[in-house]
């Protein structure tokens, strides 16, 4: 019988958590409702995409990934590889996907995902997330979503900026949309799923990349389907959400792995 245990990550590619709140997510809000949320999460000091994504999906901090910049010069993914190598060292059988529309993310971070598509347009995202969730059963499933950074770049990144808000409404409907997706599966109420939600950096003005508050303030939903509900203790950091996913996979946290990442939850 396959797994029953799976997880979706939507990443949000430079949404403040100010902003978020201010914009009209509705899908989101349910989230947030109905599961957990940090909206004082931190990310790491360099406040740019590379950097950002490869402290989420390792696991670990950049003095050891080794990620300054979106060249990704000096990477260190043979000392610490991203989460799905990671899982899939304790269990094998887990089906892995990342669907993103930056597309350095698979080719550089997670470089061995079971599934993996570049699109460069977050409908895209969507569409083909629709697509294979018809047809798949993925235990951990990466998707990145851009417009919203693009937005934060041309308008501002702010929270009254409405041009900004408004990218962030737009994502909000393809997370519902997908959500939907869901719990449309034949199995669905056979599954137990957890939906996280957070971003890689913040920014201000038209840029990021500054080891600021308004760079490196980032947030953190976590949904259970079966109705558990966390409460996130007052630090939160990009480096936990690998430790959220292995948790609900069963997989156990190896010490070897030297992950920064050290959740406490109750």
């Amino acid at each position: 019988m396959p797994n029953s245990k799976h997880v979706i990550i939507f990443g949000m590619d430079g949404c403040r958590p100010d902003a978020l709140i201010q914009a009209k997510t509705p899908h989101i809000d349910r989230l947030i409702c109905e599961g957990a949320f940090a909206p004082t999460a931190q990310t790491g000091v360099i406040t740019i995409s590379g950097p950002g994504w490869s402290d989420m999906l390792t696991g670990v901090w950049g003095a050891k990934h080794g990620v300054t910049d979106n060249s990704f010069e000096g990477a260190n993914y043979e000392q610490y590889p991203h989460l799905f190598q990671r899982l899939k060292e304790k269990n094998p059988s887990l089906v892995t996907a990342s669907i993103v529309n930056w597309k350095p993310i698979n080719e550089q971070i997670l470089r061995s995902a079971d599934h993996a598509v570049g699109t460069g347009s977050d409908a895209k995202v969507c569409e083909e997330t629709v697509r294979y969730l018809q047809s798949a059963a993925p235990n951990v499933t990466f998707l990145q979503l851009d417009d919203v950074d693009a937005a934060g770049h041309k308008h501002r990144y702010a929270p009254d900026v409405q041009g900004y808000l408004d990218s962030i409404a737009w994502n909000d409907s393809l997370i519902g949309e997908i959500w939907g997706a869901i719990l449309a599966r034949t199995h669905y109420a056979e599954e137990d799923w957890l939906i996280l939600v957070s971003t890689d950096h913040g920014g201000t003005e038209y840029g990021h990349g500054q080891n600021i508050p308004e760079h490196r303030t980032i947030f953190v939903i976590a949904h259970y389907s079966d109705g558990t509900r966390l409460e996130f203790p007052a630090e939160v950091n990009i480096v936990d959400i690998p430790v959220l996913v292995a948790r609900h996979l069963g997989v156990e946290i190896d010490p070897d792995w030297n992950w920064d990442g050290n959740l406490a939850i109750a």
